[in-house]
């Protein structure tokens, strides 16, 4: 291992806020288009959501001619392996992730954990991440939920010795455009006088993010094996996000 990468969880204690969607977007981009190599842990136990995306977009390109081409394509210009998405459970997952790290040359791991604080071993994953990042909507029962979890996360790193975590990092998802901008406002205003990390990056609610290489037969964005394609790009907010990122996390580009 020639360098140490960052552990960034992507967690948020309610679903629907688009979080394993979002990691998938987000890494392709990363590895593919920013030349960062990436990796996940899928700890979406036991169903393992990721993992059974990456079988799907291999029988896909396996079956596709369109697909073939595309990853010929891909590896002409970049000359690099898709990432790996690795299961383990909640508990595992640091484990996991420096088994990784140990065999590979990472620039960033992400951990992407379920959907419930109540799972086993999430509050110590998270807590021996180096960031956390969390996606979240101006809806008052996920940012009362997020809110309220995330305090404790931050109160617990204050008051203990020698934790991991840095920072929880926080960014608006899914923003419709008649969003409730009152609660968006509030809730805004809430995480400045709390001091939390908020990104000026925000994605819009769009349903491209459902878009596999398995549900059409061109039009794609999330795909474990290639980047998302430019055309879908534009106005999605994820080149944004990425290069945001990469400076708030230091990430150096090869």
């Amino acid at each position: 291992m020639s360098k140490e990468p960052l552990f960034v969880a992507v967690s948020n204690q309610k679903g629907g806020v688009g979080k394993s969607a979002l990691t998938v977007v987000l890494s392709s981009y990363l590895h593919f288009e920013k030349n960062l190599n990436v990796a996940i842990i899928d700890c979406d136990s036991p169903q393992h959501s990721l993992v059974r995306m990456r079988e799907r977009d291999k029988k896909a390109a396996a079956n596709n001619a369109y697909y073939q081409q595309l990853l010929n394509q891909q590896w002409e210009s970049v000359k690099k392996k898709a990432y790996p998405i690795v299961g383990a459970t909640a508990e595992k997952a640091r484990e996991a992730a420096d088994e990784l790290a140990a065999n590979g040359d990472y620039d960033l791991i992400f951990v992407d954990l379920p959907g419930t604080v109540e799972s086993t071993g999430v509050f110590r994953t998270i807590v021996n991440m180096d960031y956390v990042l969390t996606p979240t909507t101006p809806d008052l029962i996920i940012m009362q939920s997020t809110l309220a979890f995330s305090t404790t996360v931050l109160d617990y790193v204050r008051n203990t010795k020698d934790v991991p975590l840095k920072d929880i990092i926080f960014f608006w998802n899914r923003l419709k455009k008649r969003t409730n901008v009152e609660v968006f406002k509030s809730y805004s205003e809430v995480m400045r006088e709390l001091h939390l990390t908020v990104l000026d990056s925000t994605l819009p609610d769009l349903c491209r993010y459902e878009k596999e290489i398995t549900h059409c037969k061109r039009a794609f964005f999330r795909c474990t094996m290639l980047p998302p394609p430019a055309r879908q790009l534009e106005g999605s907010g994820i080149a944004e996000l990425a290069e945001e990122l990469i400076v708030k996390l230091k990430l150096v580009q090869s």
